[in-house]
């Protein structure tokens, strides 16, 4: 029988709140839950918030408290169930919500460190690309079939180019040519760009609206998570053919660089680490219908231009832009090893430029096994001429288990001087991995709008990331292909925003974690491993560039908690 004095019980035996028996087992929980967040990711970070940091976290959870009853928690009425809205919805369906919070206006001015996992091509808002092109004189474009009918229409392949004899700007061409919608198209004949826009039914804006329908992952594609990830895929893929070809003449590429620094800047970004595929050494030159013979030329331009931006006004704090080459994982093996091939002359002539090597496209398929001897071969090809070219690979974006897009995760922290990866999004699955990249010192690039929108994940309230995080996995935020994902921003702004919206144990300390983390895990220079990992381990106690960057990002975001105080802590502190 329990001693009356101890436990206060009511009439019908349920202990009260304040029994020594229920304080027992909240103390207990408590306990519990100190040593489970002691275990995260972020745990030493939050620890070491200044009080005004403190002060800017307590008041972003208010704002983001406020904002999901009053803004985000609306039901759908009965016929009407679409207009259900709810935080960490499906990003596409979200994004139209989003940017009239006041949390996106704390989101956009937060630091957000460095942009580690993004495709050159894939970057800025086709819009801006469109308007680069309008005024390019001598752009062209061709279709695979006429676009006289819808399903032709959605069917075709475009492509984009440069021609000498044919002008952007004239408004009075009489080409005989029949018009790009028109039934006697003959397939990859090149229409000037301005007549194509100017003949289109419903004219330019219905042509732009077209053409960026093939470069962009619309929402209702999106939310088909029924259609599986196959589907998405093929899609995604086509996409990139004209996406990639509308970048490749010389002054769009110019400007197109000049555009995408100066968005990063305004989104809070002070590096990024490019991958970019092959089809880039196809860049022609100025007044030119061919690229340049010489294999230097692209990279030279993205050099000029890289330096021009940091140069401005604008890119004066700018530190700078690497290119993880990146060959395509279904190519032959011999287009790999050419590629290979390429890679190590132009790092021996851009040493600062070249951060590492990735295979991209599709992990289903073609795994990373299939890849070990040319990979084992080309690190033996960096050892042999002294070069720092680590991996930084594509694995584990799957919701499969122990299929082998599975185990890439297996490969690639398997094969030498593998220092991040790009998704893993199934590698919460691997208790012995996780252990690894925890112990190894590996960073997990998280695309979670990625993740989204091909499929793997429903909405940010399904993604493992939180698994991640809770486990100790280093971990940092990136963005992937956000103009092909219907972002429409270059930046890391919204992915950000759906990691504090959707997930309830971050906050801004967690999300200042992860920024922090893309600076630590920037290869901003040639290191040997020791090096790499020894400046990792240091953060800002180091003395090298690492830490150097590291001091000048941890300025930047007491700054911002600063401002947030200043701006917001009259109404909610």
């Amino acid at each position: 029988m329990t001693d009356s004095s101890t436990v206060s019980a009511a009439a019908d035996g349920i202990f009260d709140v304040n029994d020594s028996i229920v304080r027992e087992h909240v103390a207990r929980k408590g306990k519990w839950i100190e040593e489970e967040n002691a275990l995260r990711q972020d745990y030493e970070f939050r620890q070491s918030l200044s009080p005004t940091a403190k002060q800017a976290v307590i008041i972003v959870d208010a704002i983001r408290k406020e904002e999901i009853e009053t803004y985000w928690r609306y039901p759908g009425r009965v016929g009407r169930q679409d207009e259900e809205r709810f935080a960490g919805m499906m990003f596409p369906k979200a994004r139209p919500f989003i940017v009239s919070t006041e949390l996106w206006k704390i989101i956009q001015r937060m630091p957000k460190g460095s942009l580690l996992h993004t495709h050159w091509n894939a970057m800025l808002p086709f819009d801006t690309i469109f308007e680069i092109l309008k005024r390019t004189d001598g752009m062209v474009i061709t279709a695979s079939q006429s676009l006289e009918l819808d399903l032709y229409r959605e069917n075709a392949t475009l492509r984009i180019a440069h021609v000498n004899n044919a002008s952007n700007n004239n408004q009075t061409d009489t080409e005989d040519t029949p018009s790009l919608h028109s039934a006697g198209y003959v397939p990859s004949s090149q229409i000037p760009l301005s007549r194509a826009a100017r003949e289109w039914p419903g004219g330019e804006q219905a042509f732009y609206a077209y053409l960026k329908s093939k470069v962009t992952l619309s929402p209702a594609t999106s939310i088909r998570h029924d259609l599986g990830v196959d589907d998405v895929w093929r899609r995604f893929t086509g996409f990139f053919v004209t996406a990639g070809t509308m970048l490749l003449y010389e002054p769009v590429f110019r400007q197109f660089i000049q555009y995408l620094l100066e968005g990063l800047v305004d989104d809070g970004i002070h590096w990024v680490e490019l991958r970019s595929d092959v089809s880039l050494a196809n860049v022609v030159p100025l007044g030119e219908s061919l690229p340049s013979p010489d294999p230097n030329f692209p990279w030279r331009v993205l050099s000029e231009e890289i330096e021009a931006f940091k140069g401005s006004a604008k890119g004066s704090g700018f530190w700078g832009v690497r290119v993880i080459w990146a060959d395509r994982r279904r190519n032959d093996a011999a287009v790999v090893i050419a590629g290979m091939e390429s890679l190590l002359a132009r790092k021996q002539a851009f040493s600062d430029l070249f951060s590492g090597f990735d295979l991209v496209g599709q992990e289903d398929g073609k795994p990373l096994a299939d890849w070990v001897p040319e990979l084992l071969w080309f690190r033996n090809q960096t050892d042999r001429l002294n070069l720092s070219l680590p991996f930084f690979f594509h694995a584990g974006e799957t919701v499969g288990t122990g299929n082998a897009t599975d185990l890439n995760l297996f490969d690639a922290l398997t094969l030498p001087d593998t220092r991040r990866i790009g998704h893993g999004f199934s590698l919460y699955k691997h208790p012995e991995l996780v252990r690894h990249v925890k112990d190894n010192d590996i960073m997990i690039e998280v695309c979670p709008i990625s993740n989204e929108v091909l499929r793997l994940s429903t909405d940010i309230l399904h993604h493992p990331v939180s698994a991640l995080i809770a486990q100790g996995v280093p971990t940092s935020i990136s963005n992937d292909d956000p103009a092909i994902m219907g972002q429409d921003l270059p930046g890391l702004s919204f992915d950000f925003y759906q990691m504090i919206q959707g997930v309830e144990s971050l906050g801004l300390g967690g999300l200042g974690a992860l920024a922090q983390n893309s600076v630590r895990w920037s290869n901003f220079e040639d290191q040997d491993p020791e090096a790499w990992r020894r400046d990792i381990r240091l953060g800002a106690e180091g003395s090298g560039l690492k830490a150097k960057r590291l001091q000048e990002w941890n300025a930047e975001w007491e700054a911002f908690c600063g401002w947030v105080v200043e701006e917001y802590g009259r109404k909610y502190l």
